[in-house]
């Protein structure tokens, strides 16, 4: 039997209502589920609509990355989003540039509203 695809993905958050307002508001994303779990802590994933994987939001205790992107998106126009994030007062941490080990990549990354780090990446067609 194969593998079909990602299921979901778990980042690291300390408050949940805060992350799904960031990812929510600025990134685009729609809530999947948003059930009880543990007391003070709820299941939350997120979808992007057209795509299989969901976002999960994991209990930071249980899960720190540091200084590692704890999710990457492909998005149409890396520059565009950036601007915009910007001007919404994101951390952009790494401007947009060309990638140097992919031509017609064009990459960045931003801190979350966990401090976590996001990589994001467009393609140029041709």
């Amino acid at each position: 039997m194969a593998v079909k695809r990602i299921s979901f993905q778990s980042i690291p958050v300390d408050e949940q209502d805060r992350a799904l307002d960031f990812y929510t508001r600025h990134l685009g994303f729609r809530v999947h589920t948003d059930a009880p779990s543990a007391e003070n802590w709820r299941w939350i994933f997120l979808a992007l609509d057209g795509a299989g994987t969901r976002l999960h939001f994991a209990e930071r205790k249980d899960m720190d990355i540091h200084d590692k992107p704890a999710l990457a998106l492909e998005v149409d126009d890396v520059d565009a989003l950036c601007a915009r994030l910007d001007a919404a007062g994101v951390r952009v941490t790494n401007a947009p540039q060309d990638a140097p080990w992919a031509p017609g990549v064009r990459w960045a990354t931003l801190r979350d509203s966990e401090d976590n780090i996001v990589f994001i990446e467009s393609f140029k067609e041709g």
